[in-house]
């Protein structure tokens, strides 16, 4: 007998699992461990499985039942047998004493060759189209590069790595957002984050956009910023909301939003641009901005909830590398995925420490 992880992706339909844990069973596979992850490709389920005899037949076997085709098998040790949630509490316990052993610690939780510290402005050493790399932040400046050749790491995984370093690391709160940014087109803009002062500012913007361009932001009407919003965006319990001012204008042209979200180390990002601000290169500048500040909070992976109509946004999050991904059969609706690590891969740029992707996109407008 012989313990195998292995990783194969299932269809999303009634008794899809059943087809794979069959296929197992009838080559006397025993499964002693399950673990489901979400990546681009949609649902991977991970197994233990402890098979008689040589693993390829079950490889094979699932290879028949995988929409994808592709099933990965690497060996198993039998510590890697138990609950995922109480390994991760574990090595939160050991990191509260020995938090520079966060490598040792990533490494083992998602069962990794190795890991290292790294600076966060060597990004390009993270840099892998297999996935077998992956550069989790740690701060503004520091991160951990983690490698597993024999599979890719999966965004469930990269969201696990988030969360321990989380749970352990000091919570920095956001960094400084008052700065100045360039479009494009050479416009400079001021950024501030919102205060409470700022309601009648917001509401005058809100009145100067149209109801499509409000609609696309809110997925409904909204004539006037309700109080509850406005608390909403100055609570930094809930994320970061910025305004957007031309250079040496007084009023807001738009809003740029971070916020936390229910899944660990994931934030939601959204825009409000007013109409006659609109395809100038507002918008890219705020996805630059605040894509920046994600990774200086630890986030791994930013998204946007916008409509396969609003072709601005859709823009937007391409070029940031997302991919798209639609909520249930024919909907309006999408969710736009970026793996913050992979948007900040490449040269220099992006805040003098960030950059590559980021920076190229100021070209692009």
């Amino acid at each position: 007998m012989s313990l195998w992880r292995i990783r194969t992706a299932v269809e999303d339909r009634p008794g899809g699992l059943a087809g794979v844990v069959g296929a197992l069973a009838r080559c006397g596979g025993d499964i002693v461990g399950l673990s489901i992850h979400t990546d681009v490709s949609g649902v991977v389920d991970e197994f233990v499985v402890d098979i008689p005899g040589d693993h390829a037949v079950a490889v094979r076997a699932l290879g028949e039942h995988c929409p994808t085709g592709t099933v990965t098998a690497v060996p198993a040790q039998r510590r890697e047998v138990g609950d995922d949630v109480t390994r991760a509490l574990l090595l939160t316990a050991r990191l509260r004493s020995h938090p520079n052993r966060l490598p040792d610690a990533l490494a083992e939780l998602l069962s990794a060759d190795g890991a290292h510290w790294t600076n966060l402005t060597r990004v390009e050493e993270a840099a892998d189209p297999a996935g077998t790399a992956m550069l989790v932040p740690v701060g503004p400046l520091r991160g951990v590069l983690v490698r597993r050749r024999s599979h890719a790491f999966t965004w469930t995984e990269s969201s696990r790595a988030e969360a321990l370093v989380r749970s352990v690391m000091p919570s920095t709160g956001p960094v400084p957002t008052d700065r100045t940014v360039r479009t494009a087109g050479g416009e400079e803009l001021s950024l501030r984050q919102v205060r409470e002062a700022d309601a009648p500012a917001l509401s005058g913007l809100h009145r100067r956009c149209s109801a499509e361009t409000v609609r696309s932001r809110y997925f409904a009407g909204m004539a006037e910023l309700s109080p509850y919003m406005l608390r909403v965006f100055c609570d930094p319990g809930r994320g970061l909301t910025l305004a957007v001012r031309p250079r040496g204008g007084k009023d807001p042209v738009a809003l740029g939003h971070l916020m936390y979200t229910l899944d660990p180390g994931v934030g939601e990002i959204a825009f409000l641009v007013e109409d006659a601000w609109q395809g100038r290169g507002v918008g890219t500048a705020l996805a630059r901005e605040l894509t920046v500040i994600a990774a200086d909070w630890g986030l791994a992976e930013v998204r946007a909830e916008t409509a396969l109509a609003n072709a601005g946004m859709m823009r937007i999050m391409r070029r940031l590398g997302a991919s798209v991904r639609g909520h249930g059969e024919g909907g309006p609706y999408v969710q736009a995925r970026v793996p913050v690590a992979e948007a900040l891969q490449g040269g220099s740029g992006g805040a003098a420490r960030h950059g590559g992707r980021l920076a190229r996109l100021m070209g692009q407008g």
